[in-house]
């Protein structure tokens, strides 16, 4: 049995059809079916169920997959020592994280590193948290950002940020200077202090009904008695952020996204009522080795 043997399963398993598999090892599906039996000749068990154009792995075929997982996951740790050993830092790290934080933090995440190691690269794998979470387990990525809680038993965790939710209004609408005059500042938040119902009537550029800072708008106008004008709705934090921006309206956002974002067409203002923050942590599963260079990307980081 050989690694790519291996990595033919896993891909199978993830993909759950030939064809898609097929496709994202840049074979042809037919050579992957013969791999496939030929691996369940060598074993003696059939390691997938065959159904129309899917397939789902059998129990012999689980225990396969939880093997081939644990091998590569050591040779691609050996391969780590072994470069930090002959003090080799030529090679990639691979760091998962949601699509809403790559954008705003990975470019000085990685102009960081790569004064540090020019040699190497970073890998940047984009999922959304269920499927982040489960490839982190499965030690897909060298580290990968997440946000509390996290499995203590399952993963090492070295605390990254406090995200707070924050409003940030287009300098360019008078209702900023309005809200900029009657702030306080406080020396335990990040920026001016506001009252959220100061925002009363003003244009807003909102998320989907189901996101987390369009609710907590919805919870508090609700309970503050005020509303604010629908300028325009966006799918995604990053778009929202864009509409900001250009003068479209306000919204409430991640401070880390403001942190980054170098937008000096946007004024920010930390909020009276105060919302749940969020803790941003880097993880990697307990008891991966991390080279040199894994611990230089950890600490950069940890520490933007």
């Amino acid at each position: 049995m050989n690694l790519k043997q291996y990595k033919y399963v896993i891909v199978l398993a993830e993909e759950g059809s030939f064809s898609k598999a097929a496709d994202k090892l840049h074979i042809a599906q037919p050579s992957l079916s013969q791999y496939i039996k030929k691996i369940e000749t060598q074993v003696g068990f059939e390691l997938f169920n065959r159904s129309n154009n899917e397939v789902e792995l059998t129990e012999a075929g689980r225990i396969f997959l939880q093997a081939a997982q644990a091998i590569l996951n050591q040779e691609k740790q050996m391969r780590s020592q072994l470069a930090d050993l002959a003090d080799n830092h030529i090679g990639h790290l691979v760091v998962g994280i949601a699509p809403t934080r790559c954008q705003y933090l990975m470019p000085e995440i990685v102009r960081r590193f790569k004064a540090v190691f020019p040699g190497m690269h970073i890998v940047v794998e984009e999922r959304f948290m269920k499927e982040l979470m489960e490839d982190a387990e499965r030690g897909v990525f060298d580290l990968c950002v997440a946000t509390m809680p996290v499995d203590e038993q399952q993963f090492d965790i070295t605390p990254m940020m406090r995200e707070e939710v924050i409003l940030a209004v287009p300098k360019s609408l008078p209702i900023c200077d309005e809200l900029a005059s009657g702030a306080k500042n406080d020396p335990s938040r990040i920026h001016p202090v506001i009252d959220i119902v100061r925002i009363d009537g003003a244009p807003y550029v909102a998320l989907l009904d189901t996101q987390p800072t369009q609710r907590q708008l919805a919870e508090l106008m609700g309970k503050y008695g005020f509303s604010v004008k629908t300028a325009v709705k966006c799918m995604s934090i990053e778009t929202q952020f864009t509409m900001v921006k250009e003068g479209i309206g306000l919204a409430l956002v991640p401070s880390s996204l403001t942190k980054y974002s170098k937008a000096e067409s946007v004024a920010c203002f930390s909020l009276a009522q105060q919302l749940p923050c969020r803790e941003m942590v880097v993880i990697h599963r307990k008891g991966q080795y991390l080279s040199k260079a894994a611990e230089e990307l950890k600490k950069i980081m940890t520490s933007i």
